[in-house]
């Protein structure tokens, strides 16, 4: 009897052992199970972060255009503004020494935008800043600072080419994206750290190819297309 006993004690105890065992690799297994979940969240989040900074950019390039367009219906000195406000971004952008094609005023609601050609700044394949292009940036982030601002927009572009050059693959194996945002990069980090621009006024992007000014047509074009992009969006006043 004493042995039956010791005999059901041990079975119970076994099967508790199981029980807890299983339980245990379950409660792992979730753990797993949410940790995965969790860096997806994270990745579709940081996607998502980018594609309404894209999306905002747009609208603001959008609707900065949208009372000047032919046969829009627009009353009469709606669009003074607009006039008064680029006449403004131009008498602060003169003095840069930009030669022309170079360096382009873009009229942004809300704030303003500079388009640079990639060539003043990086050579071909390259994401390093050339001198002239940081001479540059370093005059353009002085005019910046002159007035307030909330924030600023670093974007990287490319052409539709494809990267082939062995090199530049080895530096970019993700080709023109990589490319665009290690350039984006570069241009916001020597806003940051030459330029007196706060780090965390600046957002950086790289588009690669997905965002031309116009189609990749002819050679004219692409290089149109081959751009870093500033937009600098004005400090909002209390009560607006």
């Amino acid at each position: 009897m004493a042995n039956q006993l010791a005999f059901g004690i041990r079975k119970g105890l076994l099967g508790f052992l199981l029980v807890s065992l299983g339980s245990a690799c379950v409660t792992q297994s979730r753990h797993e199970e949410t940790l995965d979940a969790n860096r997806r969240l994270q990745i579709e989040y940081q996607d998502m972060e980018a594609y309404q900074g894209r999306l905002e950019s747009r609208i603001a390039l959008l609707e900065g255009e949208k009372a000047l367009r032919e046969g829009a219906p627009v009353e009469a000195g709606a669009v003074r503004p607009f006039d008064e406000r680029l006449a403004q971004i131009k008498s602060l952008m003169e003095g840069l020494g930009a030669a022309p094609g170079d360096l382009t005023v873009l009229r942004v609601e809300g704030g303003y935008g500079v388009r640079l050609d990639d060539s003043v700044l990086f050579d071909s394949g390259s994401s390093k800043l050339k001198e002239e292009g940081q001479t540059l940036l370093l005059k353009v982030a002085e005019k910046i600072k002159e007035r307030s601002f909330e924030r600023i927009w670093v974007r990287g572009h490319t052409d539709s080419d494809r990267v082939v050059k062995q090199q530049t693959l080895k530096d970019f194996p993700h080709g023109n994206i990589q490319l665009s945002a290690a350039r984006a990069m570069e241009v916001a980090v020597l806003l940051n750290s030459a330029g007196g621009i706060s780090m965390d006024r600046l957002v950086i992007a790289g588009f690669g190819a997905s965002d031309p000014v116009v189609a990749n047509t002819d050679a004219e074009a692409k290089r149109k297309n081959r751009r870093v992009d500033i937009y600098i969006i004005d400090e909002k006043k209390k009560g607006e």
